[in-house]
């Protein structure tokens, strides 16, 4: 009998202890060693403007990609989204309105010719008709031949602070196979201690920037 009731207790133990470990990892930031991906040795590192932290990073080959179910793209685009807020990156316009890419296989850094961008901007504000908006281009390059891209204000601008989140692809081919690395960022135009409470309607809105 007392040895039922010790193993009774030994499995409620354990049970707690899963529940446990599973809410901490749950409402934790993303380690750094789940934030970026390789396939077949191919990896892409990114610096978000000034931000120190990581982007999460999800590579697949293109053919894989465009050939996957909606379900299973919406769990890719929730994974990079981060697990609880200030996980994922911001892009600081008033520091540094550049997103910075480096290639890689095996170690080796590689340059691939004219990689292609891909960004789902959504809107900062609910006014703004245009839930979300798409655009495309390709990364330029440093003198130093690290890849960047220089991100604008996507949405129409209601108030005097905004904040959009942007979905970004990369499309770029590493020893002709081609890939798309996938991953999320928020970008405003707030300085450091600036506090959102304290944000102010303009009298007049601001278009999105075109150039």
């Amino acid at each position: 009998m007392l040895n039922r009731i010790i193993k009774i207790f030994s499995i409620i133990f354990i049970i707690i202890v899963i529940l446990f470990v599973s809410i901490h990892v749950y409402f934790s930031p993303t380690p750094n060693f789940m934030r970026n991906n390789s396939i077949n040795g191919v990896k892409i590192s990114i610096q978000v403007s000034n931000d120190d932290r990581k982007p999460i990073v999800r590579t697949f080959k293109k053919s894989e990609y465009e050939n996957m179910p909606e379900n299973k793209i919406m769990r890719v685009k929730d994974k990079i989204d981060g697990r609880i807020e200030g996980d994922i990156t911001s892009i600081h316009l008033n520091k540094d309105s550049k997103i910075y890419f480096t290639f890689e296989k095996d170690g080796k850094i590689y340059y691939p010719e004219t990689p292609k961008i891909r960004i789902n901007a959504h809107a900062s504000s609910y006014k703004d008709k245009n839930k979300k908006r798409i655009i495309e281009g390709e990364l330029d390059r440093l003198d130093d031949g690290t890849y960047f891209y220089e991100t604008k204000r996507y949405s129409t601008q209601y108030e005097k602070y905004f904040m959009e989140y942007l979905i970004v692809e990369i499309y770029y081919t590493i020893d002709d196979v081609d890939y798309v690395s996938i991953f999320g960022t928020f970008q405003n135009n707030a300085n450091d201690g600036t506090d959102f409470f304290d944000n102010e309607y303009l009298e007049e809105p601001i278009p999105p920037e075109t150039k």
